[in-house]
């Protein structure tokens, strides 16, 4: 049985970024990403290799209350910790829809997966996924402007949910 990731190791105070001002997508990536390079969860190169990923698999989420992406990447070569940056936009941010790849989605919040595995940060995913799927999870996230208070909510949320 492979080793399982757990949530609450993923997420940092200090890597959750408020009122984030990105010109695009990629730009916002490229933000995300040296937050985690300065941190030490990834090493440069990190920022690419997710924009690549997102090109060719989008992660917007057109979930209501906050339209979130998911970015990550899809080679670990740049991975040291996994961990999860996240990025509260002042205005959105268009990615593509995911599984549509067609459609934009002015995201809100991205959650970026610094990941080592596939198996690891496929079930942080689904979870995330579930949990932004429901409404009533995203009122209260959408309500946070604190990172403790954030982190803690998506911890809590989190543990709530089945995969």
């Amino acid at each position: 049985m492979a080793h399982s990731v757990s949530l609450p190791d993923l997420f940092h105070e200090d890597a959750v970024l408020f009122d984030v001002h990105a010109g695009s997508r990629n730009d916002l990536i490229r933000q995300m990403a040296a937050v985690a390079i300065e941190k030490g969860f990834a090493t440069e190169g990190y920022a690419e290799d997710v924009i690549q990923r997102e090109d060719l698999y989008p992660t917007g989420l057109p979930t209501s209350v906050l339209k979130v992406a998911i970015p990550h990447a899809m080679v670990q070569d740049h991975v040291v910790v996994p961990a999860i940056v996240i990025a509260r936009l002042a205005t959105p941010v268009n990615f593509k829809e995911m599984g549509d790849g067609e459609v934009d989605v002015p995201i809100d919040m991205a959650f970026m997966l610094v990941a080592k595995g596939d198996a690891e940060y496929l079930a942080v995913l689904q979870k995330l996924i579930c949990l932004f799927a429901e409404p009533t999870s995203m009122e209260r996230l959408a309500g946070l402007h604190d990172a403790r208070a954030l982190v803690d909510a998506i911890v809590d949320l989190a543990a709530n949910v089945v995969i």
